[in-house]
């Protein structure tokens, strides 16, 4: 959607709007909709129409700097469930037939929704800090996450480790764990219980817990577009692994994290200088 800025004034950096000001969304052809009290992320991009009393925002433009809060939040959670996601979607496929189709499915089910009570935790707490330490603190969480993402690329790419044989390993790992209790009296397929499926369940909550923190961070921004890229990752995860698991594998692992790295880096950059500029030049 493209901001139109006709009769509009940009605030001088460091400069805030008054404790009325109240962030607004762009509906239709100049159509707003008032949001929740408004802060202004990169004061220097906050756009304001200039014949509105910068104390208090009553009508016209939306910040510019929103626009770049639902990007970030889409883009933070579509790739960190996308990555971790892959992972458990990997070690699900090929465990399946030896831990048995429900156990497997229980262990991700389960799996999945601590994660999502760990990622409402997570959002909760930080929003209990002010303005300034929520932008720091979600900016430096998704910045060492950005350098975890940067590190396997390098480690992929230029160490040439192989992503195959890192799952396979795990894959292996996993079995073992399901099949051991059963001593040299191993069945073809461990029959269905919550004690079988624990090894699932602990690779999911592994995985997705490092994928909500980061969903955590990025949803104290904007929790609409954090869950939206959150599900859209889902659906893609599901339907790639409804038709092949050799596409999950073959796709080039130093690529994803390479990706992956950068945007939590821009993101994770804007969000914490944000915060600095708050704590320098002012802000609730």
């Amino acid at each position: 959607m493209a901001l139109r800025a006709e009769n509009a004034t940009l605030l001088p950096l460091g400069e805030k709007l008054g404790s009325e000001s109240m962030a607004y969304s762009l509906k239709s052809d100049g159509e707003t909709d008032r949001g929740t009290p408004g802060r202004c992320l990169l004061p220097i991009l906050c756009v304001v129409p200039s014949a509105m009393d910068k104390s208090g925002i009553q009508a016209g433009l939306p910040f510019l700097a929103s626009d770049v809060v639902i990007i970030g939040s889409f883009l933070l959670a579509f790739k960190a469930v996308l990555i971790e996601g892959s992972e458990v979607a990997i070690l699900s496929l090929a465990t399946v037939k030896q831990l048995g189709k429900n156990n497997v499915l229980l262990g991700v089910l389960v799996g999945g929704a601590a994660s999502v009570l760990i990622l409402l935790t997570v959002r909760q707490i930080f929003l209990l800090f002010p303005e300034a330490a929520i932008d720091v603190g979600t900016g430096a969480v998704i910045l060492y996450f950005s350098y975890r993402f940067l590190r396997g690329f390098k480690r992929y790419y230029f160490g040439k480790r192989s992503f195959r044989t890192k799952m396979e390993k795990m894959e292996a790992e996993v079995v073992e764990k399901g099949l051991e209790k059963y001593g040299s009296e191993r069945p073809a397929v461990l029959p269905f219980s919550f004690i079988n499926a624990l090894p699932v369940f602990v690779i999911t909550l592994t995985e997705g817990f490092e994928a909500s923190l980061v969903l955590g961070a990025a949803g104290t921004f904007n929790f609409e577009w954090t869950v939206i890229g959150a599900l859209v990752s889902i659906t893609l995860l599901i339907v790639i692994s409804a038709i092949s698991y050799d596409y999950l594998i073959r796709v080039p692992r130093w690529g994803l994290d390479l990706l992956a790295g950068t945007v939590l880096l821009v993101f994770g950059s804007f969000f914490v200088i944000s915060g600095l500029q708050l704590i320098f030049f002012g802000g609730t």
